[in-house]
Order: structure tokens, then C-alpha cells, then sequence
């Protein structure tokens, strides 16, 4: 099983997952990464607290995934 980080970016703050998880399948990374991400900007876009969320995977030290999930009001 290959170690993921999940680093997470909110608007301009920076929050580097240290500790990872151990994962084997490529779509458990993808559904994780899309959650977390989504759970995230739930509550930051309601807050008014970030209207970018971005949620860099790290297969060990290369990158592997980026999810970005942002808000436009019209």
C-alpha cells in the first residue's frame, strides 16, 4: 500500500498533511480526495471564510491528484 498525503489549500492558507494515509486503490484516493474537499468548502463557502478549496494528493513526495472546488456568486 503506497502512502497518500492530503495537503489542503483555503484561499491563501496552507494546512500540509504530515501523516498520510495508507491506501491500494487509486479510486478510494480519488472518492477521499473529492470528500474531503467538498466537506471543506461546505462549510468555509457558508462561513464566507474561502472561496477556493484545493486539495493536493501526494503519492509519498510526487504529486498525484489535485481537486479544486471553488465558488462563483453571480
Amino acid at each position: 500500500m503506497a502512502c497518500f498525503h492530503f495537503d489542503i489549500q483555503e484561499n491563501d492558507r496552507f494546512i500540509v498533511d504530515e501523516e498520510g494515509r495508507h491506501l491500494d486503490d487509486d479510486e478510494r484516493v480519488r472518492k477521499l480526495a473529492v470528500t474531503t474537499g467538498a466537506s471543506i468548502a461546505r462549510d468555509a463557502f457558508v462561513d464566507g471564510s474561502a472561496d477556493r478549496i484545493v486539495v493536493e494528493v501526494r503519492k509519498g513526495e510526487d504529486p498525484f491528484m489535485r481537486v479544486v472546488i471553488s465558488l462563483s456568486l453571480e
